[in-house]
């Protein structure tokens, strides 16, 4: 795509302020951290605004995760040099990401605290699972798995991948006797994770009828897994977990995994058909998040209900996402009030066609427009506490020596 919006300073009078604020070698800086999931999708939109903006500018973005990224935008959990941790409250960054919500519960706390937050969903995409079994390839020639197997090997019950009850919904896989799996998995706090655990729990709770179902103590971005299972953490090393290690299964972002080339477990959806998430595709994802019902009603709401696992449809995918951006409301901690209006430029573009489009090639999807809606509704509520001589416009046609700033 041939990108021509630029984006510029609201009126040319606004050097004079500028000048007041930072001076014109010296960058303006918005940071954020997060979720790995969006990363590409975040330093591609940055890229592109950093480089139509005329003055200088720098976007920065840490993927750690999204259990770090809350932390960092909560002020929660903060390491301390003497290795113990503590509650700060401060925002160590601009604004934070996660692919899962901010638990109802630190929404409460914090808000009792004075501290209250808008949560922007920007973006759905796929998790799923992916194996390096040789000789088995993805797609419709590839390995079926139901929550119920896939909740058996992660909890060490089966641990080779001839167990008969893998090769009774795969009669053509053609593995040596007692081939052993081995099982990558997360660490530390993460999206993936938290999504993979609910959709096992959504088609394969435990039960006294089906007492090797996942349990529900085993919901959630961090967990306790068997001391049989390998540590793989971040999408990166989940790759080469899976990459290195022959028989090996593990889960991560679809996209990142069909990047790197991995081949795609065919996981049992809503309906009870077996599909990738490249045979899902892009509507297979936006099928499952058709029902916005569990949206609150505002970007300062309880978001902790909205969830998309399992979800009814043939071509619906079962771990489909949904990636926030999180931002303070009082955003007096930031100083420079055309920071703050960067800010928000940054966060406008993720609604706009022309730079969250760039994003479809990492596996992203806009959300729906009524979530959209609410997102941008949140955007215009938070504090910004600037003149319009400080906001940023997108330069959408051009606009000789005004579109300058």
């Amino acid at each position: 795509m041939n990108l021509r919006t630029a984006i510029s300073l609201v009126g040319t009078a606004l050097f004079g302020t500028l000048a007041a604020t930072a001076a014109q070698d010296e960058p303006l800086i918005i940071s954020g951290s997060g979720t790995t999931n969006p990363s590409k999708c975040f330093w591609h939109i940055m890229a592109k605004m950093t480089e139509q903006i005329k003055i200088p500018t720098r976007l920065t973005y840490r993927a750690v995760g999204s259990g770090t990224g809350q932390k960092e935008f909560l002020g929660k959990g903060i390491k301390l040099p003497d290795g113990t941790t503590t509650d700060t409250l401060e925002a160590y960054n601009d604004f934070g990401s996660g692919d899962i919500p901010i638990s109802a519960g630190d929404k409460e706390a914090w808000n009792d605290k004075g501290i209250h937050f808008a949560q922007l969903p920007f973006v759905l995409s796929a998790v799923s699972f992916f194996h390096s079994i040789p000789g088995v390839p993805s797609g419709e020639m590839g390995l079926n798995m139901t929550a119920c197997l896939l909740a058996r090997v992660f909890s060490a019950d089966i641990t080779t991948w001839d167990h008969e009850d893998i090769k009774e919904i795969n009669p053509g896989l053609n593995v040596p006797k007692n081939t052993p799996i081995y099982v990558g998995r997360r660490d530390l706090g993460s999206s993936s994770t938290f999504s993979i655990t609910h959709y096992l729990y959504a088609q394969c709770p435990k039960t006294d009828m089906v007492p090797k179902g996942w349990p529900q103590e085993k919901l959630g971005k961090q967990i306790d897994w068997p001391t049989t299972t390998h540590i793989c953490d971040g999408s990166g090393p989940m790759t080469s977990c899976i990459e290195d290690n022959s028989g090996a299964i593990g889960y991560i972002d679809a996209a990142h995994g069909h990047e790197a080339g991995l081949n795609e477990i065919r996981l049992k959806n809503g309906d009870g058909f077996f599909l990738t998430s490249a045979e899902a595709a892009k509507e297979g994802v936006q099928a499952a998040a058709e029902d916005t019902s569990m949206m609150p009603a505002d970007a300062f709401g309880d978001f902790t209900d909205v969830a998309y696992y399992n979800k009814r449809g043939p071509k619906t995918w079962p771990i489909s996402l949904v990636s926030y951006v999180y931002i303070r409301k009082d955003l007096s901690f930031i100083k420079n009030p055309v920071r703050r209006t960067l800010l928000r430029a940054f966060a406008e573009a993720l609604f706009d066609d022309d730079y969250i489009g760039l994003c479809a090639r990492y596996g992203h999807i806009p959300v729906p427009s009524e979530v959209r809606a609410l997102s941008m509704k949140g955007i215009a509520d938070l504090s910004w506490n600037a003149t319009v001589e400080q906001e940023w416009t997108f330069e959408k046609d051009t606009e000789p020596g005004l579109g300058q700033g």
